[in-house]
């Protein structure tokens, strides 16, 4: 894999340093005078990346895609970290889903909600895990029984992050209870709107409220929205999973974190000197700093598979499980690098960047859970890369 930048590629990351200049400044102004809702605002800026030609950069055009060269999103990627961009909010759309009906849906399908789910018109969660299937996933028990031109679905849905602004959910139903576990398994797209959906969000560690649980009470969802085959959703579901581990958008607020870690720590005190002045500091942020690198790296290689038509393979998983480990390795240096008062609320007037470390050391715990566990991957890793054999049953 080569990276060199053609004058080509330097032009274009110049027009979109220009771009940034004066649309990013536009809407951090509008996000501080807080006229708009802080919802509504990131569905805005969504849409003014969409209309800029910054999203679905590896998209096909016909559904509102780039079609952009690997350089050209390498130089997207690193130009809104460099920025400090906001990621859209609907980036569980754009990462997971879109890919996924590219690959998977029907030609109304792709026509229907790619360009909806680019512009940030209508908002996506992803409805896969329960109570008593995350890691093992193929144990799903939320049911969907066929009548008529409907499925009819009942069961719950849990860590279902964003639910509680989403407009739509892709979800994973049991269509043949009487099959094995993994050819049973249907996928639906389901209007959050639907009579019969209630949402609760739940409270994380940090305080936070970014995912919820999902109750399905008699949903009738159209048969229209079937993707796939019915009782063909698990290999369905596994693209989609990949897709989730493969693509560059975690990367940018991994170097986000690691960019507001650099500054508390240049602006933090410890003694007679700044934290970021220590050796023992600076070690670590530059190891930080390398393997941030290494990640991006690796996806951009998991991406010119995705554009070679070639599947992200197990690579994804190494992705995952690495960015899982990093993002908290980041946390925990937030908090050895501030000492004491990494524990002071940020209510208090000692709270150090309002609370934000806590915040990022907390939120960074169940990235090892969310979008398949790390023990998880570490068997797929062992498995297809070392050729191990399997430690677990079907």
């Amino acid at each position: 894999m080569d990276l060199k930048f053609s004058p080509q590629d330097e032009q274009y990351r110049e027009r979109l340093r220009a771009w940034l200049d004066v649309n990013l400044k536009q809407h951090q102004a509008v996000s501080k005078a807080g006229d708009v809702e802080p919802v509504q605002a990131a569905r805005d800026w969504q849409k003014t990346l969409c209309e800029g030609g910054y999203l679905g950069l590896s998209w096909p055009r016909e559904y509102g895609g780039q079609e952009a060269s690997l350089t050209q999103q390498v130089v997207v990627s690193e130009e809104l970290a460099r920025s400090g961009a906001p990621a859209p909010i609907n980036t569980i759309g754009i990462s997971i889903l879109g890919p996924t009906l590219i690959q998977h849906g029907s030609e109304e399908q792709k026509q229907r909600y790619l360009p909806k789910i680019l512009n940030g018109e209508e908002l996506w969660c992803q409805g896969f895990s329960e109570p008593g299937a995350g890691s093992d996933l193929a144990s799903l028990q939320t049911r969907a029984v066929a009548e008529g031109d409907h499925f009819v679905v009942n069961g719950q849905k849990v860590w279902t992050s964003l639910g509680m602004i989403a407009d739509w959910c892709f979800l994973l139903v049991r269509t043949n209870p009487g099959a094995p576990k993994r050819e049973g398994i249907s996928y639906l797209l389901c209007n959050i709107k639907t009579p019969g959906i209630t949402v609760r969000p739940l409270r994380n560690a940090g305080g936070g409220s970014h995912f919820c649980e999902m109750f399905f009470d008699d949903v009738r969802i159209p048969r229209e929205n079937l993707v796939g085959e019915v009782n063909g959703g698990w290999h369905i579901a596994r693209s989609t999973l990949d897709n989730e581990r493969s693509g560059l958008s975690g990367v940018i607020s991994i170097e986000n974190s690691l960019d507001r870690l650099l500054q508390i720590s240049a602006s933090l005190n410890r003694g007679k000197e700044r934290a970021i002045d220590s050796d023992s500091v600076q070690q670590q942020l530059a190891q930080l700093w390398i393997e941030k690198e290494g990640l991006k790296y690796l996806g951009f290689r998991n991406l010119s598979d995705q554009i070679a038509n070639r599947p992200p393979g197990p690579a994804a998983s190494v992705g995952k499980l690495f960015a899982s480990r990093l993002r908290q390795k980041i946390g925990k240096a937030g908090f050895d690098i501030a000492g004491p008062l990494a524990q002071v609320g940020k209510k208090s007037p000692h709270s150090i960047a309002r609370g934000r470390l806590q915040a990022m050391y907390f939120d960074s715990l169940g990235y090892s859970i969310g979008g398949g566990t790390s023990e998880i991957m570490q068997n797929i890793i062992a498995e297809k890369v070392l050729g191990l054999p399997r430690s677990y049953e079907d």
